[in-house]
């Protein structure tokens, strides 16, 4: 597989694209939490090139905990928040904080705030929001390693961690060679992290509802792939279909492989079809 993913990567052809559309997208922003069962909690933000610091606290069931806005004379006293995290790491196109011994259960109340800090700026809250925990939101599994969806209450003991450990070791190493082995293929190639679906929405959506249009689209084309985890953003392409951008260029080489086999061949290599595009344009011209 490892060898098919190589080739992929080294026959994908990419061209300079108009990096000026990328700026006029819009994704949307939302704090990403993972809860864990037994134990433990992961928080991720995508990262953007302005922005040096991502922070979160969160609040366990506790009043309060992101009071509107007082005036000058009242001060805002707020509880003590239970998980306190702040990083200024990148990991896959990332910030992720990760609280390994947390305890969130089902039907708990759980409130935030997350904190961004800009190049050349003060950090800033970003949002405050609150949810009640559902069972079906609970992963079973640790946060460092692979997850399911829980859906009882009973759950099987882990075993093999230590192997387990080793087998995700082996798969990172790998996946850095890939990643190495691919940048070395394409060193003169402005290669991005974006795909185009063979699809349309029934009406324009703002970006939001574009985001959750793209999830459901890609979970009924590949079930297997956590798409909440995987696909940063998602936008409309100029001259039709949807544009996704995903975590990092093992995620596009995954799903390009993964792809090969759908009908119709839906999910496709932006950069190349964009390179199509502008081939196109320039014999009509």
């Amino acid at each position: 597989v490892l060898t098919l993913l190589v080739l992929a990567g080294c026959l994908l052809d990419h061209t300079d694209a108009k990096r000026s559309r990328s700026k006029s997208r819009h994704r949307p922003k939302g704090v990403n939490i993972e809860i864990y069962h037994p134990k433990g909690v992961m928080v991720w933000y995508p990262y953007r090139t302005d922005l040096e610091l991502f922070g979160i606290e969160i609040y366990i069931n506790k009043g309060n905990a992101a009071p509107e806005t007082a005036s000058s004379s009242e001060e805002i006293v707020r509880p003590v928040c239970d998980i306190c995290l702040n990083t200024t790491e990148v990991s896959y196109g990332k910030f992720i904080l990760r609280a390994e011994n947390a305890i969130i259960r089902g039907r708990d109340r759980v409130t935030y705030r997350a904190i961004l800090k800009k190049t050349n700026s003060e950090p800033r809250i970003s949002c405050s929001n609150e949810f009640y925990v559902s069972e079906s939101r609970i992963l079973l599994g640790s946060v460092t390693g692979e997850a399911i969806a829980c859906n009882s209450a009973t759950t099987e003991p882990r075993i093999g961690d230590a192997s387990d450990k080793a087998l995700r070791d082996e798969i990172k190493l790998l996946e850095d060679i890939l990643l190495e082995v691919n940048q070395e293929c394409n060193a003169s190639q402005n290669q991005t992290k974006q795909l185009h679906l063979l699809a349309e929405t029934p009406t324009r959506y703002n970006a939001a509802e574009l985001y959750e249009f793209a999830t459901n689209w890609l979970t009924s084309a590949l079930p297997s792939i956590n798409w909440n985890r995987t696909m940063v953003d998602a936008f409309y392409v100029p001259n039709g279909g949807i544009g996704i951008e995903v975590a990092t260029i093992i995620d596009k080489l995954k799903i390009l492989k993964m792809a090969h086999g759908l009908a119709d061949q839906p999910i496709t290599d932006l950069d190349t079809f964009q390179n199509e595009d502008l081939t196109n344009e320039i014999d009509m011209w």
